[in-house]
């Protein structure tokens, strides 16, 4: 079932959203700092103003344990039951198997779900680290560069 995305939708969202953050009693400001966010944008989504990337859910989700569907479609519990340890062992076998980045690459042609979540984790972190991944790449050129003359001359 594919839902319709228009202003109510949104407004719903952020009404649900707001609900959790009451229901966990954590401050707007509180609760927009868990999820890396700015206090504004916070707003703006539970105010249905603003449209929440799949970082914003993946986050509310891993954090907060909540049920993206009651989120979506308000259908079901609005928190998930805790996981038990046995699921972190899963977890950490998945880990074990990814030791190359061919193996990454391969579970991210594979699966939406690792693409998406891998691409949106790479985004945020070149956005946060711009300045210094610039600073990293200069660096690089220049230590090539130098090498590149040295074995020339």
């Amino acid at each position: 079932m594919k839902v319709k995305v228009n202003q109510d939708n949104y407004v719903a969202l952020g009404r649900r959203i707001k609900e959790l953050r009451k229901l966990l009693k954590i401050s707007q400001k509180d609760f927009a700092t868990s999820l890396s966010m700015a206090n504004s944008y916070l707003s703006e989504i539970e105010h249905g103003k603003a449209n929440p990337a799949f970082e914003f859910f993946y986050k509310l989700s891993s954090v907060y344990n909540v049920n993206l569907n009651y989120l979506f479609q308000g259908i079901g519990e609005l928190l998930l039951p805790r996981t038990e340890e046995k699921e972190t062992e899963k977890q950490k076998e998945w880990i074990d198997e990814i030791e190359t980045i061919e193996d990454l690459v391969w579970f991210m042609e594979h699966s939406s779900l690792v693409r998406h979540t891998v691409m949106g984790f790479a985004g945020k972190f070149l956005y946060d680290n711009e300045t210094a991944i610039k600073k990293s790449i200069q660096k690089h050129k220049s230590g090539s560069k130098k090498r590149k003359d040295v074995s020339q001359g």
